[in-house]
């Protein structure tokens, strides 16, 4: 057993790709990665081998250890002839077995009889070929390189003679190192020859020969590169927390460029620069953009929490050189600073208000309006969001009635689009909205509201921290889904450029999270109806009611998607995503309730009573519109069901509405002895017309009301 190295030298990889790469290649805990699954197949690893990732700017490389040197024996399982075409009276070979052991490569004595679903036949064991793995990890380079998924691959240079087609990959690729133990394995992929010599440091190394792929972390160490990119990333932080421990506070990153520094130096060190502490009266948001977004710089806070006019950096060059980098720096941050400072100062001066009066002149979508439209469209749904009550204590500690908030709020929430902040600083739409209007004097409510409304920002970022701010969230959310639809831009497969499912999954979360039950259906039709009284061309009767119906299901299925991802059964989501419910918590809590209850005796009871009942009404589709006659019961059974079903009738609605599913389940499992009783006693496809409607009425009716619990058919439990 020895230590595999296969290294493929780049230019400088993006980030992203990086962690992409190490993904790829490394696996986890439910799924091998590429490198193992590639050795596996060619029986040079086990199960569990130990494979290591290593990526940094200008190389991918993988050390394996345990690789055999040659591959691990397999036996292979060939079945030939039935037996008695195989073997003649005396056990011998006849033509035709004979034929089917030298296909295998194997000898007459070794081809026996063995009973496979009942028929004989003609079976051997052949042990593969067992090739040197020299001769098999060649090839392996070449199918490690284009089985990893690059996205928007590059060509280069001139492809080279019997390629088929030219090479796609992230950068190009410069150089091929493949070690097994000392021996260096030979090969071409795509032009480039495997071999021994990998490439430091630009700047502090130089080329290495790697001796042995046991020593290649060490030799590549000694010409300035930690090819390790967690050992790069400890020495990162490390060497943040002391830097900021001499100034006695600590670094953050809000922005999440820590990730991204581990991929952009070979040889990280960490050095301090300042900018000037006139720029500290800017708001805490434009200077750590201003640090983060564009310069990938960690901002340093004292022990109170304030802002340092100070910044850290991860270098990549010469220690000795930080002084003139860092200079360098200084300056590039000063200069957006100073930028930043004149935006600022203008915005204040215009105020939201102005801002908002400039929104005509901007277009949202050539189909759909202005900016201005977008506002006024706002200010229509959060109407109906928020029903003209005042607000809950803790609302939006205002005491202004919600709707009159939400009014400003919407009003002013895309204002701050055209402020020159938010030009320089995109990321800060929303945020610097917020600002403004706190600096207006528009109260903390309207300028919370402001400044959550993009939230989140992702599927699984902070969500509004207010009710105002939450509910002009979700409008701004069903404006954007509904406007998609009516431009005719809805996504498709894999196709969501303006981010609409992530904007489903905002509407989602902050619906269950601040427990709005409202019926989205309705909410999509007043976001609809706003494009409508905007005059957008195309919009009718049958065309809003099929959008409508269309965005009500791609809101549930980011649900759907949401409870499967908390690990639910699928079975139970689907009995609670069939239920006739309008609203996204009540689905949820259903979803959530079945599989709690699952297995308890009441929750089978309620199942049972539901498909017994539901099987029979089903072939008669229109008995759930017929009223029950109980002039027409015949039998004791019908008037017990009939008393039990309006006896639960009530206790079942009224959990559903407070969302007690055990309660409404109790309930429903309390009809599970009329049920039976009442199909021991009763022919339900009684000969006379009238009577066997009247029975498959009721049966519908037990139906309807058990299944406003949930569609317990799509359930396993009880549907035999």
């Amino acid at each position: 057993m020895t230590t595999l190295l296969v290294e493929i030298g780049v230019e400088e990889l993006p980030y992203k790709v990086c962690e992409s790469v190490v993904r790829q290649l490394g696996g986890g805990p439910e799924a091998p990665g590429l490198v193992l699954s590639l050795l596996q197949g060619e029986r040079l690893a086990e199960e569990g081998a130990a494979v290591r990732v290593l990526v940094s700017p200008r190389r991918i490389a993988v050390l394996v250890d345990g690789v055999p040197a040659e591959q691990l024996p397999q036996v292979q399982e060939f079945r030939g002839p039935r037996a008695a075409v195989a073997f003649d009276e005396d056990g011998g070979l006849t033509k035709a077995g004979a034929g089917f052991a030298r296909s295998r490569g194997a000898a007459a004595a070794e081809v026996r009889r063995e009973v496979i679903d009942g028929t004989e036949f003609a079976v051997v064991s052949v042990e593969a070929e067992r090739r040197a793995a020299r001769d098999v990890v060649p090839a392996l380079v070449a199918r490690l390189i284009t089985g990893l998924q690059i996205p928007r691959g590059m060509r280069w240079g001139a492809r080279p003679v019997g390629a088929s087609d030219y090479l796609r990959f992230s950068r190009p690729i410069r150089w091929l190192v493949a070690k097994l133990g000392p021996e260096t394995l030979t090969g071409e992929f795509y032009g480039l020859p495997l071999g021994d010599v990998s490439f430091g440091h630009r700047v502090l190394g130089a080329a290495v020969t790697i001796t042995a792929a046991s020593d290649y972390e060490r030799l590549l160490g000694e010409q300035g590169v930690i090819v390790s990119q967690e050992e790069r990333r400890r020495l990162i932080r490390e060497g943040l927390t002391a830097a900021a421990g001499e100034l006695d506070g600590a670094w953050s990153d809000p922005g999440g460029v820590l990730a991204e520094a581990v991929y952009l130096a070979e040889w990280p060190s960490v050095a301090r620069g300042s900018f000037d502490e006139r720029h500290l009266r800017l708001p805490d948001e434009v200077l750590v953009t201003a640090m983060q977004s564009h310069q990938r710089y960690f901002p340093v806070r004292d022990a109170d929490g304030a802002l340092l006019p100070v910044f850290l950096y991860v270098a990549n060059g010469d220690p000795a050189a930080a002084p003139l980098v860092t200079r360098g720096n200084e300056r590039v941050l000063d200069g957006r600073l100073d930028d930043a400072a004149f935006a600022y100062d203008r915005d204040l001066a215009e105020g939201l208000p102005a801002m908002a009066g400039r929104l005509g002149a901007v277009v949202f979508h050539e189909k759909l309006g202005s900016l201005a439209d977008k506002a006024s469209r706002l200010g229509g749904l959060v109407a109906a969001l928020a029903g003209g009550e005042p607000d809950d204590p803790g609302g939006n500690g205002s005491g202004a009635p919600l709707a009159e908030t939400l009014r400003s709020a919407a009003r002013l929430a895309k204002a701050d689009l055209v402020s020159q902040t938010v030009i320089e600083f995109p990321v800060l739409q929303g945020v610097m909205g917020g600002l403004f209007a706190q600096a207006a004097g528009l109260g903390e409510a309207v300028s919370r509201a402001v400044g959550e409304h993009y939230r989140p920002l992702s599927g699984t970022a902070a969500l509004p921290s207010t009710l105002p701010g939450a509910l002009l969230a979700v409008a701004d959310k069903l404006d954007n889904i509904a406007g998609a639809w009516v431009a005719g831009e809805k996504p498709s497969g894999s196709r969501d450029p303006y981010g609409l499912r992530r904007a489903a999954m905002g509407v989602v979360r902050i619906a269950l999270e601040y427990d709005l039950r409202f019926p989205f259906a309705g909410l999509l039709t007043a976001a609809v109806e706003q494009f409508e009284l905007q005059r957008v061309d195309g919009l009718d009767a049958a065309r809003r009611t099929a959008i409508v119906a269309e965005t009500a299901a791609f809101l549930r299925e980011r649900l759907q998607a949401l409870l499967l991802d908390e690990g639910l059964p699928f079975p139970s989501v689907e009995a609670a995503m069939a239920a006739p419910v309008p609203d996204l918590p009540a689905l949820a809590a259903r979803a959530r309730a079945f599989t709690a209850l699952a297995g308890q005796a009441a929750f089978e009871d309620a199942v049972i009573a539901y498909n017994r009942c539901a099987a029979l009404a089903a072939k008669d589709p229109a008995a759930g519109d017929r009223v029950v006659d109980p002039a027409l019961f015949t039998d004791q059974a019908e008037r017990e069901l009939a008393d039990a079903l309006e006896a639960a009738r009530g206790p079942l609605l009224a959990s559903l509405d407070h969302l007690d599913l055990e309660a409404a389940v109790t309930a429903a499992a309390g009809l599970r002895s009329f049920v039976d009783r009442y199909f021991d006693a009763v022919l339900v496809m009684d000969p006379d017309d009238a009577v066997r409607a009247n029975r498959l009425a009721q049966l519908a009716a037990v139906t309807g009301l058990i299944g406003r619990i949930g569609e317990f058919s799509r359930l396993p439990l009880g549907q035999s």
